[in-house]
């Protein structure tokens, strides 16, 4: 005969046992107060829980709220569960969620970029890390420079980089280890550049291996610019093994804002430029049509706010920029406090180095025009 004891001491262990096996909780709209109610209820009692996921819909408070919980809870080890804040975030939001107290922040994993359906993840320690170092770079460029100077204060900052074709091109171990491959150089300037409200379209190009240049739609009165140029810091970088001074590491400007018959003269021919501009090269839009993927060609449109016919027609129409206006660029944005250690007068240097760099880089035959002749295609 059953007794009313062990009735009760069944009915206990069953709402003990109620939240075994439960490993992930998903979070993906605004938490509510019955649903915070039942999960404080659920991490105060026995449970399995492993995994933590935040997403696009779950406010920033919200995601306190839960971290408290998880802290306070006597159920549940919280350096042991891996939180997952996948969300497309704004400034703001990272501003704030990289602030809070954390009492084991290498548990914490944040999306730091979207792209195509994926997030990139890292650790908080790394995005606190990855946000400093970028934010060194903006505070440190003034507001009332042109799009150009800014592009070049940009440009130098990542140059610094060391060059390292094994090294990963993920941002927060760019920050880690100061050095990448080619890809890095310019996720690293485009990241940068998205903070200052310039976009940035990197673009694959062939020399021995594959490697990245950035394009950039640049209108600046000051310094005659009005296009679309290409950037190539990686190419403009020293290593950092072979030259200590970081101020001389900066004097490479050849690959700075070239137009797209002056990248092809550095790579070698219609052939070694790839991806979306790839088509460019050719003197019939149909023919870009024809080629473009539909997905390209939406992306750059929605970049630069113009059609494709738009980016095309001045892509091929860009005049390159006068050296005497690159000259007064970089003398215009020259901190002298860098160079103090250099005895030789810097403006002379980098002008003398750029034109005994010209003479390896660029065919002789810069200025020709080396787009497809529409009876070609």
């Amino acid at each position: 005969m059953e007794n009313g004891f062990e009735s009760d001491l069944g009915t206990i262990d069953e709402e003990l046992l109620k939240y075994i096996g439960i490993t992930n909780l998903d979070f993906s709209t605004p938490i509510t107060a019955d649903t915070l109610e039942e999960v404080k209820k659920m991490l105060f009692s026995i449970n399995t829980v492993a995994q933590v996921t935040f997403r696009d819909q779950v406010q920033v408070r919200d995601i306190e709220t839960i971290k408290h919980v998880l802290e306070l809870s006597p159920m549940i080890t919280d350096s042991s569960v891996e939180k997952l804040v996948l969300r497309d975030n704004n400034p703001d939001e990272v501003k704030e969620l990289l602030s809070f107290p954390y009492e084991n922040p290498d548990s914490w994993k944040f999306s730091y970029s979207y792209k195509d359906g994926t997030y990139q993840i890292t650790t908080l320690p790394n995005y606190r890390m990855m946000e400093e170092y970028i934010n060194i770079v903006i505070l440190s460029i003034d507001k009332k420079m042109s799009p150009l100077e800014k592009v070049k204060e940009v440009y130098d900052f990542v140059k610094l980089l060391d060059l390292d074709r094994t090294s990963s091109d993920r941002l927060p171990d760019i920050v880690r280890t100061r050095k990448t491959n080619s890809l890095g150089f310019n996720n690293l300037f485009k990241e940068i550049l998205s903070r200052l409200n310039i976009p940035v379209y990197i673009v694959p190009i062939k020399r021995d291996d594959t490697e990245y240049v950035s394009v950039i739609y640049i209108e600046d009165s000051k310094y005659e610019a009005d296009g679309f140029y290409f950037f190539d810091p990686a190419s403009d970088s020293l290593p950092k093994s072979l030259y200590k001074n970081e101020a001389f590491r900066k004097i490479n400007y050849n690959f700075f804002a070239l137009t797209i018959n002056q990248l092809l003269n550095t790579i070698g021919g219609k052939d070694k430029l790839l991806g979306a501009f790839e088509h460019f090269v050719s003197s019939s839009y149909d023919f870009v049509l024809r080629k473009i993927k539909d997905i390209d060609k939406r992306t750059l449109e929605e970049l630069f706010n113009m059609d494709l016919l738009g980016i095309y027609s001045l892509s091929l129409k860009t005049k390159p920029i006068k050296e005497a206006n690159i000259w007064g660029l970089v003398i215009n944005t020259l901190h002298r406090e860098d160079y103090i250690t250099l005895d030789r007068n810097i403006e002379q240097l980098i002008i003398s180095n750029y034109r005994l760099r010209k003479e390896d880089i660029f065919r002789k035959d810069t200025e020709e025009d080396t787009t497809i002749n529409i009876h070609d295609i």
